[in-house]
């Protein structure tokens, strides 16, 4: 049986409710249930520790399909894969085993990074103090995309001198609180949020030194398959909008599915959504190979950035010819696909992507040696 069987009816569930959800803004927590029962959460992990074993591209292949059924999905469990990912890159055998038998056992893990209270990433307001023989945690977080729906929190603070730490943290230790404040227009049922973590007990083996290698590549292909799911599912919406409908104002004589001009349109649309599927699993493909080629898979990664988010937002944008106001009845929500389209694109800029590939070709600087040189501030 492929992964591919196992996972369709689990993403036929979802789908069904997701204009629901959307509607009522309701978060989507039995549905992360359901993704968990059914092992979702470790596709990745190797099978010697109960996962599935998958590659990048056969994982991709499935985000994009979840992101089809619903894009909040993807993007809340994306801190989750990417916390696996540095799970298999652990140099610590020990460390390594233990978090993929915890996550092929169904834990869940949340990612709160970001702040707004401090001007880097490097320079976390967040702190951890030592205490007994573990540490104590303050600070506030916020986008803590997925941490409403995990068992534990993958987290950064400061240890002073000592530079900046990994810090794992039980959802449910005294101290953590996760609030669905996330007020963006789209994207709206990713639990992107605040976390506050006040005097949090925190075991000294969850502390982590801050990793050298980056995932940046790997967190951006993620966004990248959810944005190709959005385009699968505004083709999807559309062909079943038009096939729906009886009344074609603009040219009586035949209804809307033989509609020329409207055929022209759904030919349009579909053939945008292949292209970012076709630049997004070459992504998956460079990442795949990233041990060997780390540069090369950032390069793939912010090419397919550039022409995925071109594609989808104008994709999600020209399907709207098919049908006049009629398209934009609340009940049918395909704003939706554009609201989370343009969400997922401003997370992190395309024009940074353009000029990172635009300066490799030109002088040959990597996109890691560009952040380094920004972070020191000689760029």
């Amino acid at each position: 049986m492929t992964l591919a069987t196992v996972f369709a009816p689990v993403f036929e569930r979802i789908a069904k409710g997701a204009v629901e959800r959307e509607s009522d803004r309701t978060l989507p927590s039995e549905q992360v249930e359901w993704l968990r029962e059914s092992g979702f959460g470790k596709i990745r992990v190797p099978r010697e520790f109960g996962g599935f074993g998958a590659t990048v591209p056969e994982f991709i292949e499935l985000l994009i399909e979840l992101g089809r059924a619903d894009s909040n999905l993807p993007q809340l469990l994306r801190g989750h894969f990417g916390f696996v990912e540095s799970r298999l890159a652990l140099p610590d055998p020990q460390a390594r085993e233990r978090w993929l038998r915890r996550v092929a056992a169904g834990v869940i893990v949340g990612n709160a990074q970001s702040e707004r209270s401090s001007s880097s990433w490097f320079e976390p307001a967040t702190t951890l103090t030592a205490h007994g023989d573990g540490w104590r945690l303050d600070g506030r977080k916020f986008y803590s995309t997925g941490s409403l729906f995990a068992d534990w929190i993958h987290t950064s603070a400061s240890r002073g001198a000592d530079g900046i730490a990994n810090v794992l943290v039980p959802a449910s230790a005294p101290g953590v609180t996760r609030i669905d404040d996330w007020d963006g227009f789209g994207q709206r049922l990713t639990g992107s949020g605040t976390t506050l973590f006040e005097d949090v007990p925190i075991a000294a083996e969850d502390v982590e030194p801050a990793p050298d290698a980056s995932l940046a590549a790997f967190f951006q292909l993620v966004h990248l398959a959810t944005l190709a799911g959005i385009g699968r599912a505004a083709v999807a919406e559309t062909v079943a909008f038009v096939n729906g409908r009886a009344r074609n104002l603009f040219n009586p004589a035949v209804p809307p599915s033989a509609d020329p001009q409207v055929q022209a349109v759904v030919g349009r649309v579909a053939g945008a959504s292949f292209a970012a599927d076709a630049a997004t699993m070459a992504a998956a493909r460079a990442v795949e190979a990233a041990a060997e080629h780390p540069d090369a898979a950032d390069i793939a990664v912010f090419r397919a950035q550039g022409v995925v988010i071109r594609l989808v937002l104008d994709l999600v944008t020209e399907l709207f010819e098919v049908g006049g106001a009629s398209a934009t009845a609340e009940r049918l929500r395909l704003d939706r696909h554009w609201r989370n389209a343009r969400t997922l694109a401003s997370h992190n800029p395309v024009i940074y992507r353009d000029r990172a590939v635009g300066q490799f070709l030109l002088d040959g600087t990597t996109p890691s040696a560009a952040f380094q040189q920004h972070r020191k501030g000689t760029a």
